[in-house]
């Protein structure tokens, strides 16, 4: 699976969410909601759209389901992300 196309639109403010936007998966496929966020440490990562369950825990509504394709999602939406 290869990843066709990344857009994002950064956000300003004081919460740990930098950027949201979506990605385009083999040209066919968009995932809207992804956010590349902050982590406590300082560390950017992608996070993955989610929902609130009846217990208020968060699940993430789709995500990758190899290593492979989750780096590869990490390495092309932080890199847009550092283009910005």
């Amino acid at each position: 699976m290869e990843i066709t196309d990344v857009r994002l639109t950064k956000k300003v403010g004081e919460d740990r969410m930098e950027a949201y936007g979506s990605i385009t998966l083999d040209g066919d496929f968009v995932i809207n909601g992804i956010k590349v966020m902050r982590s406590k440490e300082g560390n950017l990562y992608v996070s993955y759209p989610s929902r609130r369950n009846q217990q208020g825990d968060y699940k993430d509504i789709c995500y990758p389901m190899t290593q492979t394709l989750r780096e590869d999602i990490h390495m092309k939406v932080i890199s847009k992300f550092e283009e910005l």
